[in-house]
């Protein structure tokens, strides 16, 4: 890999962890934001109402992929790319300077919504500009390339478990409290800098610089892609919300499960998502490889199949080894299906077209099916405990299904699609 190569990929995956640390801040410090932004009420409903604001971040990446999706088939993959990097730093780290519940009453709340609602539109054009960053210039084995952007998801689920853990082992619970929780916010400033020095320096696509001297770019890509590749669009959207739907599961719900039956404490549950996340890393790159031989759909069936297999058991064997065993089984189911999932979405789509179509496909999924899975299910789970896995068992019923009707696309060249 020479240093352009590097700059490229680099370049790539800033915005992506930045954009990954942020939302799984939320998830890994969701006792300090129950505490500090909630009023008081039970543990349940204080985990279950973050829950809720953290399902809320979803509804404007849709808007995100259409918004960007439009402007990037039009005008290019790095200026929005900049646009993103930059909304998302400053969201995640407005966070930790915002006044507690305690000090100004619901408008803490309503400003968290907002920052929120701000890193969701951001990160609904930071993926899909990212992942074309990657597979416009790296044109062949883009199963494996696009495991290093699919691989940020793990990393910045590193990060902001990594950060809360060290802060717990080093400040007392009453100083986490007070202000230490504030400390992982805030580091996103330092990342928004370095990501703007790195995604200044890199040109654009030479993909979309070729379908601009060929006047291939259409006015409104979004009716283009609905009027004309409406089914893949669909397909890819089911996909992809099955996917997230058992990452939010095993990363964010099953740590609420096992700390609310007192089974880990939250410090321990950070052990657990970094063993998620490490596998997660390993077998995005696993199912990348594997995916440029086996196809892409086999890929994903695979992961779909690990996730039914494990689901129930991770709701039932309660102790704190089967903790960590499940988590690191989620890792892997998602990690498998999840590299393959990024190039497939991305390869059906042309290219005046593909920010759009990836983008929304992406978001759609996770979105409208994947962002309420972990309230949804703790809802369900309330009117009777047998009924917490349904929501994601019937995804992911429904993407297999989805899988067997898309079209392999790994032997497709990308000028081709």
């Amino acid at each position: 890999m020479n240093k352009s190569d590097r700059q490229i990929l680099s370049a790539s995956m800033i915005g992506t962890i930045l954009e990954w640390y942020g939302i799984f801040l939320f998830s890994s410090g969701a006792i300090y934001i129950g505490k500090n932004f909630l009023p008081k009420t039970s543990p349940y409903y204080a985990i279950a109402e973050t829950l809720i604001i953290f399902a809320i971040g979803f509804l404007f990446r849709p808007v995100g992929a259409v918004v960007f999706g439009h402007y990037g088939d039009k005008l290019g993959r790095k200026n929005m790319l900049i646009i993103s990097l930059v909304l998302s730093g400053l969201s995640t780290g407005l966070v930790g300077v915002l006044p507690t519940y305690a000090q100004v009453g619901a408008i803490s709340t309503i400003l968290l919504v907002v920052l929120r609602l701000i890193l969701g539109f951001a990160l609904g054009g930071e993926w899909g500009g990212a992942m074309l960053l990657t597979l416009e210039n790296f044109q062949s084995r883009r199963g494996f390339w696009s495991a290093f952007i699919q691989s940020t998801v793990g990393i910045g689920l590193i990060l902001g478990a990594a950060a809360f853990y060290v802060l717990d082992q080093l400040l007392p619970p009453a100083q986490m409290f007070a202000y230490g929780w504030r400390i992982p916010y805030l580091l996103a400033f330092i990342i928004l800098a370095i990501g703007i020095y790195i995604r200044e320096r890199i040109p654009e696509t030479p993909l979309f610089v070729a379908a601009q001297k060929e006047r291939k770019i259409v006015k409104l890509p979004v009716k283009e892609l609905i009027t004309k590749h409406w089914r893949p669009l669909l397909l890819g959207t089911l996909i992809t919300g099955s996917s997230g739907t058992f990452f939010y599961v095993g990363a964010t719900l099953i740590p609420s499960i096992f700390e609310l039956a007192k089974i880990v404490t939250v410090s321990f549950a950070q052990i657990g998502i970094i063993l998620f996340a490490v596998a997660d890393i390993i077998f995005v790159f696993l199912g990348g490889i594997a995916s440029e031989r086996y196809g892409r759909r086999i890929m994903v069936i695979l992961a779909n199949l690990i996730f039914l297999i494990i689901v129930y058991p991770s709701f039932y064997i309660k102790t704190a080894a089967s903790f960590l065993l499940f988590m690191f089984l989620y890792g892997v189911a998602h990690g498998t299906g999840y590299a393959p999932l990024g190039s497939m979405i991305s390869e059906i789509f042309p290219t005046n077209v593909r920010y759009s179509g990836n983008s929304m496909a992406y978001q759609f999924g996770n979105a409208f099916v994947a962002g309420p899975a972990s309230f949804v299910s703790l809802y369900l789970g309330a009117i009777a405990y047998p009924l917490l896995p349904l929501y994601s068992v019937i995804f992911s019923l429904i993407a297999i299904a989805s899988a067997v009707k898309f079209r392999e696309t790994k032997d497709i060249p990308l000028e081709a699609t």
